[in-house]
């Protein structure tokens, strides 16, 4: 660090090439060499960044479907913040993601008590539900149905499979997932998904 006078230098300040000029509480006028700010990151804050990083790269297969669920182009931002509080396991290097605390949805529509999915035979899916809580000048609302196989992570929406006043429905999902464990979740929405419900764990269903 060195002093200068402005009647050789003229009058500067701030950053010039290696170099930073400045003024102290006193008035004195000092050169000093610059220096790259150390990484202000805690070990707390680049855990916080790899937790981040991680959930993104999980959900992502998700993204498209986050956006219709919560009826939102920001969908995706939603899933992974609710994820980061309530969804991940482990510490560090051993993340993982408890797919049964994921959500797809929230809203005002109330949710059945009862509801339960089920494997049939072949590829066929059983949702089972109590019907009873919507009344008769309720607007109608649907049975929306998520399932991701497991090991691809692919995954589908079915939207509006049935009216709530059904109580059951019975589907195929594809071929190509025999044999395989498959992530469900439910939500209820009204036809013109103006209103929601939150969205339920269905379960891992092994076809």
């Amino acid at each position: 660090m060195a002093s200068y006078e402005e009647s050789i230098f003229g009058a500067i300040s701030g950053r010039h090439g290696t170099a930073v000029a400045s003024k102290t509480a006193d008035g004195k006028k000092i050169i000093r060499m610059y220096k790259v700010p150390s990484n202000p990151n805690t070990p707390a804050q680049v855990a916080q960044r790899d937790k981040f990083g991680f959930v993104n790269a999980e959900l992502s297969p998700l993204r498209d479907i986050f956006k219709v669920s919560f009826r939102n182009k920001k969908g995706m931002n939603l899933a992974v913040s609710y994820a980061l509080k309530n969804a991940v396991t482990g510490s560090e290097q051993n993340l993982s993601i408890d797919y049964s605390k994921l959500s797809f949805a929230w809203g005002s529509i109330q949710f059945p008590d009862q509801i339960s999915a089920s494997a049939q035979t072949g590829n066929a899916v059983k949702i089972d539900w109590d019907s009873t809580l919507r009344k008769v000048d309720d607007i109608p609302d649907e049975l929306n149905l998520v399932f991701m196989n497991s090991v691809s992570k692919f995954t589908i929406l079915r939207e509006g499979v049935a009216l709530r006043d059904a109580g059951t429905v019975t589907f195929d999902l594809p071929e190509i997932w025999t044999d395989k464990e498959v992530h469900c979740w439910a939500y209820f929405s009204t036809p013109e998904n103006s209103l929601t419900s939150v969205s339920k764990y269905l379960g891992l269903l092994q076809l």
